[in-house]
């Protein structure tokens, strides 16, 4: 007779069982295998459920990255692009001061030679 905690069936027990008893017995055998071949395959199926969540997953976290990568080379270009323009605008401004410089110091300089020249 199949004890309590057994799970499946040896050959020592069914070949020690009568004739309705074995039937009963193969019977409950195979309705256990039955029963944990569908527990596998739920199993399975739950398992390629959570592959393919975890494959979209990835997928989506490559595309943002994508999408990171290319605001981070827009601003890369965009802090070059106004690298350059201050650097023209404090060379604006430095010749500019130089001009202002240079006229101040001739008029100064004509206003002087000006005055000695008339004495």
């Amino acid at each position: 007779m199949l004890s309590s905690g057994k799970r499946s069936l040896s050959k020592e027990d069914i070949r020690a069982a009568d004739k309705d008893e074995r039937e009963t017995l193969l019977e409950h055998d195979s309705d256990y295998d039955e029963e944990m071949l569908f527990t596998v395959k739920v199993q399975i199926q739950e398992v390629a459920d959570i592959m393919r969540d975890n494959v979209h997953k990835v997928m989506d976290r490559g595309e943002r990255l994508e999408d990171l990568q290319e605001a981070s080379d827009r601003l890369n270009m965009a802090g070059n692009e106004f690298r350059e323009a201050a650097r023209r605008a404090q060379r604006k401004a430095w010749l500019q001061n130089v001009k202002s410089r240079i006229i101040i110091i001739s008029i100064t300089v004509t206003i002087v030679l000006f005055i000695v020249g008339r004495k």
